[in-house]
């Protein structure tokens, strides 16, 4: 099982990069449960991050498996955060999403 991984992944991952975000991130680690593949995790902090394109997340079954997945991480004390987006993504979005992500994964001082 390995995800496609979109362009707005592949964007984010070299933005999080460029602002020195990637100490101690993995992405695309399997996490097994209902065999969910976080687009970024941050293992010892406990701290997931899937961007979720919203052609394939809108649908309600897509939606409520969404919800589950997070329902079990949080059971297991994982953080995870959600991020919504329309492809492409323009500049001031992609840095919305970064500094979003790291309020959320606490690299403010890192």
């Amino acid at each position: 099982m390995h995800p496609k991984v979109s362009k707005g992944e592949i964007e984010v991952f070299k933005a999080l990069s460029a602002a020195g975000l990637t100490t101690g991130m993995v992405t695309q680690q399997p996490i097994v449960l209902k065999a969910t593949i976080p687009d970024f995790c941050w293992i010892s902090k406990k701290k997931i991050v899937y961007l979720d394109g919203k052609q394939v997340h809108r649908k309600d079954k897509q939606q409520q498996r969404d919800e589950e997945i997070v329902d079990l991480l949080e059971i297991q004390g994982w953080d995870v955060l959600r991020i919504p987006y329309d492809p492409p993504l323009t500049p001031n979005e992609l840095q919305i999403i970064i500094e979003t992500i790291r309020r959320f994964v606490g690299l403010e001082d890192e």
